[in-house]
């Protein structure tokens, strides 16, 4: 079987529609949470094992805490299992009830916990490690006379080196040193290359149909690693693949359709994990130079509001989009070039030079630069239409299109004053993903969020429209996402995203399409409500014919 997306993990709690209300058992059997929200109870799930056919127990739990706290092995503490999630956040504590019952306590009410278990992102990983596994190469429990050959011939100098690469989160199971290494995933890597990943079944996976037959139904995948979208492109049209989720475009779909005999492809739309490409302005360009012009002007909703209101979304969603995206989003402006001419001049951007560009509130020359890389091409084809709509309404504009690593290490020195970039706002309410964060994707506020992780000792300490982020942040994960209290929170966070301009939503939800070999079986022909529903969830299918 040919993909690009390797299904990796399984979640403690299950969230297959990413919803986080009210998640049901998964890799365990039951959950309780107390009223205040600070202590977790699970029980395993009985004979549940790794794929090596060790039994999983509450050793696994306690050896994964005995890490997370051993710097040696973890220089900090998980944020994910410290009290609300934070930095500076207490670590959580586990107790171990039995072989297969354990509590996971912490100082203060973290209602997001709920949803960091039922999360693909940290996965089983967040509370589960093969403890035999590793205990093998940790010299708290093996004597070092059996470590020092496995040492020798990896060419790793300490033990402690060599916990750290065998104690993997999901994300590292299908690398080349995930071999080998114990999961509870459907299939486990066997071979692993700079072209290619092979996994075969796992032979002690938890899951069964309802006829009681074990998943997954398929022996063995194998996932192209590759950089050439368009390649990709070209060998999915081809029948080359037999599932493509993330890697499929709305704007491939005449090309799909036409191919759809010749290549026995069929197509499924359906809504997305991520937002098209948005605009994210970052508040903290150039915040260290005293009197600047582009800290007074993001500072100000109104400049914010005009950007927004020289958007014509529909343009964006027809010509790049096929008119399939919805125009929702974050951002409440409409296009309305007279309003964005109105604001720019309320803020005092009234000169103009000889090419009718405004200047600055000062009188000075004034360019938005917009600095994007070759992640999606829809990524320029946006930049090219942003910059035609700002020069519409007397702004210079630069698109500034870099490489990907220059790109990355530029926003992580907060050089960018404003990016194109992805982000999983579909998946913000339920917890699921936090892209919201200021220092995620496009960077739009990264040392105010340097000052917040690390307690004041570095970075920007936010101006109060920052802060009051921050509160709405940390207020949010008292509670879990999804109840009555946590949707209200949510609503506020929302609701400052639209008045203060930090990212501004050209578009609104996406839809994409996934492309499948017409002889699986069990692909939902109707559509999913996000596009990570079928390749995490790829155990189920079947060839209706042999391969």
């Amino acid at each position: 079987m040919h993909e690009v997306a390797l299904a990796m993990g399984m979640t403690i709690l299950r969230a297959p529609d990413q919803s986080t209300k009210d998640p049901l058992p998964a890799i365990v059997s039951s959950y309780e949470i107390s009223p205040d929200f600070t202590q977790y109870t699970l029980t395993i799930r009985e004979g549940l094992k790794w794929s090596n056919g060790v039994p999983v127990t509450t050793e696994d739990v306690r050896m994964t805490f005995e890490l997370y706290g051993d710097e040696r092995i973890y220089p900090s503490f998980p944020i994910k299992a410290r009290t609300l999630g934070r930095a500076d956040g207490t670590p959580g504590t586990v107790t171990i009830i039995d072989d297969l019952t354990f509590t996971v306590t912490f100082d203060a009410p973290y209602g997001q916990f709920l949803a960091e278990l039922s999360s693909w992102i940290p996965d089983y990983t967040l509370l589960f490690r093969p403890a035999h596994f590793i205990k093998q190469f940790h010299a708290d429990y093996t004597d070092m006379a059996k470590i020092q050959p496995i040492l020798d011939a990896l060419e790793i100098r300490t033990w402690e080196d060599l916990v750290i690469l065998k104690d993997m989160r999901h994300w590292e199971l299908y690398r080349e040193h995930g071999v080998g290494v114990p999961s509870l995933t459907p299939w486990i890597a066997e071979e692993v290359t700079s072209s290619v990943v092979r996994a075969v079944r796992n032979p002690y996976y938890w899951k069964v149909d309802i006829a009681g037959n074990q998943l997954p139904y398929i022996d063995r995948v194998e996932a192209e690693v590759s950089n050439q979208l368009q390649s990709i492109i070209l060998k999915t049209a081809a029948g080359e693949y037999d599932v493509v989720t993330s890697f499929a475009q709305i704007r491939e779909m005449p090309l799909y359709r036409e191919n759809a005999e010749r290549s026995n492809i069929r197509t499924v739309l359906h809504g997305s994990i991520n937002n098209p490409p948005i605009l994210f302005l970052n508040h903290d360009y150039d915040y260290e130079t005293e009197g600047s012009v582009w800290q007074q002007l993001v500072s100000d909703p109104r400049f914010g509001s005009a950007i927004a209101s020289a958007i014509d979304k529909e343009d964006v969603n027809n010509t790049l989009y096929f008119g399939h995206y919805t125009l929702d989003g974050f951002t409440k402006e409409t296009f309305d070039p007279e309003a964005s001419n109105r604001l720019l001049d309320e803020i005092g951007m009234t000169k103009r030079d000889a090419e009718g560009f405004r200047s600055d509130p000062n009188g000075g020359r004034f360019e938005l630069t917009i600095t994007t890389a070759e992640v999606s091409p829809d990524f320029l084809g946006l930049g090219e239409l942003l910059k035609s709509y700002f020069e519409n309404v007397g702004i210079r504009t630069t698109l500034d299109v870099i490489g990907n690593s220059l790109f990355g290490q530029r926003m992580n020195g907060n050089e960018l004053m404003a990016t194109i970039h992805w982000s999983d706002e579909p998946i913000w309410a339920p917890g699921i993903s936090e892209d919201y964060w200021p220092g995620f994707k496009g960077h739009w506020a990264p040392m105010s969020e340097m000052y917040f992780n690390t307690n004041g000792e570095s970075g920007r300490k936010p101006p109060p429209y920052l802060q009051e982020f921050f509160d709405l942040h940390v207020a949010r994960k008292v509670v879990p996402p999804q109840s009555e209290a946590g949707e209200a929170l949510y609503a506020d966070l929302v609701d400052w995203f639209s008045q203060h301009y930090v990212t501004i939503w050209p578009v609104g939800r996406m839809t994409v399409p996934t492309v499948y070999n017409a002889d699986l079986g069990n692909v939902i022909k109707d559509g999913y409500p996000f596009d990570r529903a079928l390749d995490y969830g790829m155990e189920q299918l079947f060839f209706k014919t042999p391969q």
